[in-house]
């Protein structure tokens, strides 16, 4: 994702990186979006040289954003083989459903009927007010993506590890006008802090599944001959 951070220059942005093995993991952390735009006389067509409230408007065509968006949230796992995985809140939030959703609260048939009195239903677009995201990462370079029938070992998650780097950055979080709370994070955490499946199970009954394979491509050290290796 373009960074365009001109508009905020004067905001600290917080970075941290570590490497282990042929990983490069990185985040950098900042403030949350802007409720309007930024430049006084407005940004023009060129997307790179809007401000990120305009950016994100332009791009997403929601009704409405999410409570608190951070655009500069981001997490990137780099491979040695120049292979990436990135996280942010713009390609999440364009996985966000721009049509009709089936959930309904308790108050929505009351609400209906009132904007059916003033004539005001048809302005009201439909979309995903629950701002819910398939979103599992953006990937660059040579990967290949496959389904799987491997699951996750759960023995592994159990072990007790030492923890080298821990972090959990927010990438956008909703209210949902008082009815319940959306939140979209993403964690980097030992296997031995990851919850087993089938407690949260219990909790959140599991509507649907995918599981996948990314390979990637590497280089053997001196002989130039690719290979692929799977995570």
């Amino acid at each position: 994702m373009e960074s365009h951070e001109g508009d905020i220059m004067r905001l600290p942005i917080n970075s941290e990186e570590h490497t282990f093995n042929n990983w490069e993991v990185k985040y950098k952390r900042s403030h949350i979006l802007h409720s309007k735009c930024s430049n006084e006389k407005g940004c023009g067509d060129d997307l790179s040289e809007t401000c990120l409230f305009c950016l994100y408007t332009r791009m997403l065509e929601l009704p409405h954003m999410p409570d608190m968006v951070f655009p500069n949230n981001q997490l990137i796992l780099k491979h040695v083989s120049g292979c990436s995985i990135e996280f942010n809140a713009l390609d999440a939030l364009k996985r966000v459903s721009n049509g009709r959703l089936a959930i309904k609260i308790a108050c929505a048939d009351a609400w209906k009927e009132s904007r059916m009195e003033s004539g005001h239903l048809d302005e009201v677009k439909p979309f995903d007010w629950t701002f819910t995201t398939d979103y599992t990462g953006t990937l660059t370079g040579d990967f290949s993506v496959t389904t799987t029938e491997t699951r996750i070992d759960l023995d592994k998650l159990r072990r007790r590890e030492r923890i080298l780097f821990y972090h959990d950055l927010l990438l956008f979080e909703d209210e949902l006008h008082d009815n319940g709370t959306a939140v979209c994070s993403v964690k980097i955490v030992p296997p031995s802090r990851l919850i087993d499946p089938s407690e949260v199970a219990q909790i959140l009954p599991l509507v649907s599944s995918c599981y996948e394979k990314l390979s990637l491509p590497t280089v053997k050290q001196g002989t130039g001959e690719g290979a692929a290796v799977a995570v």
